[in-house]
């Protein structure tokens, strides 16, 4: 199809939902009262309300939204569910402090404010209910591992920017904190379920009480067809799998509990590698005596996966402590946290470790105040120390300061230093005679600098934006062992800078009662290059390949009390190397959803994506496998339950 019909086709899908929404403005009242369901169970949140939601990423402890001294977006379980998508990675498109790039069916490259593909994307920290999904091996996150049912999401909080005081290392460029729901928000029966040309999906949970604890059970599988494929390429692609997982729920309101378990089993087509684990997460919440709240949580995993010619297997052991207290005007949280990961990993190719056991071990303490130095300004200042035992001592210091002039709206500013630790390939990887181990590898850094504005200028409209300043140091970089003259091994050193900058925007505005529309916008320049000394034979990877703008645009529609109409549009800048080379070129697409509630709990759903082209290409990432192109395809889906 070409652009002026994909344009013209748009056009007319915008324009029939218009006119369907004029239609039920027009009969709103009739729609009403003939409804057996109720209104108030339909309609999204206020945007008030939204400004009001409980973030705890941003400060580890519960604050508004719309108080939060960050650059930080949230996600609703209504989100999720008007937006159609069925994993994780999918649902963060959402955010537009996120980048997104599809490479196959089962890999994705994420980040925020840059530095992204699958090499490079290590500096953006994720958590489930505050467990780290971070792997130490070669860092970042392994997509593949990380499953979580849609229907138990509660939020998402992104925040984009350091988090290193109160997170730790790692949390660079940005926080992504999934929260669950409760076993009290999941009591009954329900499924989830549905399928099209490219994704199946069914999620079955119970959730039920014993007293005053509440527990939910859930099973859950998908599978994911291969994605488009260059002619002549035979490769599968193809990802499926299996997980269960159990919650549990006590307590009261000086004393809470939780234990939640996961098992999952995932699998890629043909030879592509087998991911298989699970995890134990128990945390204690405790009111003592002088108010302040005790919170620990402890956790143990296990994640393995294999491939053609590797295997590995990582235990990992996790314990953290923090307590929150308020002491006139200053509001305390301080803590420490210990976390020990057994790696193995074992290859059968040129690429290998000396010893394919090791022990990777790391404690910190950290502690945050916020002072109130008037009714309307706010400072905050932390510092988190953290060691580990591949570079040592790290220091991450956070300072911010808030200024509220009225009741809706906020200015705010930030510095940050952050710190990416070293990993386990940075280190100790060798394939002789190519590459040597790297020993003397160290974290890299960043200093980052941010001012934001957040405001609801009337009850209908609400806007976030924030600047930002990135200073970055000892990048990874591949070098020889000497230039002069060039000889072998390559080893990895700390021998690129660079800065970044930028914009993040986003707002909302409720045309009508029935009608809200939602717009984001990102912007990112970047200038990366070789320190004095150095010469980085990768050409600036580590630098990764990004767009240098994305916007999005959300309309969400309540045509009748029974039916709901979303559209999504999304425009990715040509994306390109730190040295201004082509990978992957811009693109536009679209995405609408049409949801009918039968009746109360009983919901059926016809889902399009990527609507404007027959295939588009995300990311250039023959890396990992032959280079995939996202096509076009629909999902019909069913809801039914809480």
């Amino acid at each position: 199809m070409s652009s002026f019909g994909r344009s013209l086709a748009f056009g007319a899908v915008l324009a029939v939902c218009l006119t369907g929404a004029a239609r039920a403005r027009d009969t709103q009242a009739e729609d009403l009262s003939a409804s057996d369901i109720p209104v108030e169970q339909l309609k999204d949140l206020s945007l008030e309300e939204l400004a009001n939601l409980t973030v705890t990423s941003v400060s580890k402890r519960p604050e508004p939204l719309s108080q939060a001294a960050a650059s930080v977006f949230v996600i609703t379980a209504d989100d999720i569910r008007r937006s159609g998508a069925t994993s994780l990675p999918e649902v963060l498109r959402l955010a537009p402090n996120l980048e997104v790039a599809r490479i196959n069916a089962s890999q994705y490259a994420i980040t925020a404010r840059g530095m992204n593909s699958a090499e490079s994307s290590n500096k953006l920290l994720v958590l489930v209910n505050g467990r780290s999904v971070y792997e130490p091996i070669g860092s970042g996150v392994l997509w593949q591992q990380v499953d979580v049912p849609m229907s138990n999401i509660a939020r998402i909080e992104v925040v984009s920017g350091p988090g290193g005081t109160l997170w730790g290392a790692n949390a660079v460029n940005g926080v992504i904190n999934v929260i669950t729901k409760s076993a009290r928000e999941t009591q009954g029966l329900s499924l989830d379920a549905g399928g099209g040309p490219q994704d199946r999906n069914a999620t079955v949970t119970y959730g039920g009480a014993v007293g005053t604890t509440t527990y939910r059970a859930t099973i859950s599988a998908f599978d994911r067809s291969g994605l488009d494929r260059a002619p002549g390429d035979t490769s599968e692609d193809g990802f499926r799998g299996l997980q269960g997982n159990a919650r549990l729920d006590g307590g009261g309101t000086d004393l809470s509990y939780s234990l939640v378990g996961n098992l999952y089993n995932n699998r890629i087509d043909v030879g592509g590698g087998n991911f298989w684990g699970g995890d134990l997460m128990g945390r204690f919440a405790k009111v003592l005596a002088n108010g302040s709240t005790l919170d620990v949580q402890a956790t143990v995993a296990r994640d393995d996966r294999s491939a053609l010619d590797t295997h590995e297997r990582r235990d990992t052991y996790n314990l953290a402590v923090q307590d929150a207290l308020n002491v006139g005007r200053h509001q305390l949280v301080f803590g420490g946290e210990a976390r020990t990961w057994r790696e193995y990993f074992l290859s059968t190719n040129a690429f290998h470790f000396a010893k394919p056991q090791a022990t990777i071990s790391l404690g910190s303490l950290f502690a945050q105040d916020v002072v109130t130095l008037r009714p309307d300004l706010k400072l905050t200042a932390g510092l988190k120390l953290e060691y580990n035992n591949y570079s040592g001592l790290d220091w991450m210091p956070n300072l911010r300061v808030a200024w509220t002039p009225n009741d809706t709206s906020m200015v705010w500013g930030a510095a940050s230093r952050a710190v990416r630790t070293p990993n386990r390939i940075e280190r100790e990887l060798e394939a002789k005679p190519f590459l040597a181990p790297s020993p003397d590898f160290q974290s890299e850094t960043l200093w980052a600098f941010e001012a934001g504005y957040r405001a609801q200028p009337t009850a209908q409209s609400s806007f976030s934006v924030t600047a930002f300043y990135d200073v970055y140091d000892d990048l990874r970089s591949d070098e020889f062992v000497s230039m002069h003259p060039i000889s072998f091994p390559l080893v990895l050193r700390n021998g690129v800078k660079g800065e970044s900058y930028g914009i993040e925007a986003w707002g909302a505005f409720d045309v009508a009662s029935w009608w809200r529309l939602k717009a984001g916008l990102s912007t990112l320049q970047r200038d990366f290059r070789d320190k004095p000394g150095h010469d980085d034979i990768s050409a600036l990877q580590i630098a990764g390949v990004d767009p240098a703008y994305q916007a999005q645009l959300r309309s969400s529609m309540q045509l009748s009390p029974s039916v709901d109409l979303d559209l999504a549009l999304r425009r990715v800048g040509r994306v390109t190397t730190a040295r201004d080379v082509e990978n992957a070129p811009a693109y536009t697409e679209a995405d609408a959803r049409l949801a009918w509630r039968v009746r109360e709990g009983l919901e059926l759903s016809l889902s399009g994506f990527n609507l404007l082209n027959d295939h588009h290409l995300e990311i250039n990432d023959s890396s990992t496998t032959p280079v995939r192109t996202i096509p076009r395809t629909v999902y019909v889906g069913l809801r039914w339950g809480f």
